[in-house]
């Protein structure tokens, strides 16, 4: 196995290899640039563009940037940063065991004239066992447009493929499946996209929608297999991205946002298994204590699989 050569200089007129980022698509690569600061520490930079068929389909909202574009920007900058800061090989497949999006609010995340310009500087914790790189932690500051726009945390565990392909079948007892290769019939009615402050059926990751006390329960849709900003190239799981979104869309339906603007502040995710593509994910949202804060668990086969906290505050 090979590793990465490190680049040189941190650029904003480019973006970096789309191999490096596990991406099939130009257009879903929004990393520009990097520059290793030490042993621990790199910086990096992303363009977040004003014209995007999922990341920019908002309506209520559409003058800021959506929370999960920057957390996207940040997940990218894990992904370089491990291969290149870390000199992980090209093969390592990396696991979202958990992350935190927390944001200075609404006002820091609008859009200019031009795309917006995410400076992300990042500290790495390493743990290796046996002589192999088990898991990464990345703790992340983040300046968009020269303005403080938050922090991001997350815990990424790591493997060679052969390993990570070897445990998922061992997991499965059987073959594995990819999402483009599966039925997107939808699971239940769709929720209509002003629901959920969209304008494309396409970007809406809920179903069969319904309300039960304090609570509100869904499918994950199976539309989201199409989806080839959730879904860039062939996965075996359900994205840690795509479950963010789904939380997110049920935030919003539990604070009666849509119509209002509100963007998400905060999102804390917690992912202690894989949610296998090719059977059904239940999810269901609570309110917590917080003003506009919610909680989705996502239960596949009696099992959870993820529970992601959101906080969608007034706009």
């Amino acid at each position: 196995m090979t590793t990465i050569a490190e680049p040189a200089t941190l650029t904003t007129d480019r973006t970096v290899s789309r191999d490096l980022l596990h991406r099939w698509s130009l257009s879903e690569v929004f990393l520009t640039g990097y520059h290793r600061l030490d042993e621990t520490r790199f910086a990096a930079a992303a363009q977040l563009p004003l014209s995007h068929g999922y990341f920019r389909d908002r309506v209520a909202a559409e003058d800021v940037y959506d929370p999960l574009q920057v957390l996207e920007a940040g997940r990218q900058a894990m992904t370089y940063g491990a291969h290149v800061h870390q000199r992980l090989p090209r093969d390592t497949a990396f696991l979202v065991r958990s992350w935190r999006l927390e944001l200075a609010g609404r006002p820091a995340l609008r859009c200019g004239d031009r795309p917006g310009e995410l400076r992300v500087e990042a500290t790495v914790d390493r743990h290796a066992r046996g002589g192999q790189v088990r898991r990464l932690g990345f703790a992340m500051t983040l300046e968009l447009d020269g303005r403080d726009v938050g922090e991001l945390v997350m815990d990424i565990g790591c493997a060679p493929s052969e390993q990570y392909l070897a445990l998922r079948r061992m997991q499965r007892g059987r073959d594995l499946a990819t999402a483009f290769a599966l039925p997107a019939d939808p699971a239940g009615p769709p929720v209509p996209p002003s629901d959920v402050d969209r304008r494309q059926p396409s970007n809406v990751v809920l179903d069969g929608l319904r309300a039960e006390a304090d609570a509100l329960h869904a499918w994950l849709s199976p539309r989201t297999h199409r989806n080839r900003s959730m879904y860039d190239h062939p996965y075996d799981h359900v994205p840690a991205m795509v479950l963010s979104e789904a939380a997110s869309q049920l935030g919003l339906l539990m604070t009666g946002g849509a119509s209002g603007g509100r963007v998400a502040t905060r999102v804390d995710g917690r992912f202690d298994r894989f949610a296998e593509v090719d059977a059904p994910v239940e999810l269901t949202a609570v309110p917590l204590a917080a003003p506009g804060a919610s909680r989705m668990t996502a239960v596949q086969g009696g099992v959870v699989v993820a529970e992601v906290d959101v906080t969608l505050p007034e706009a």
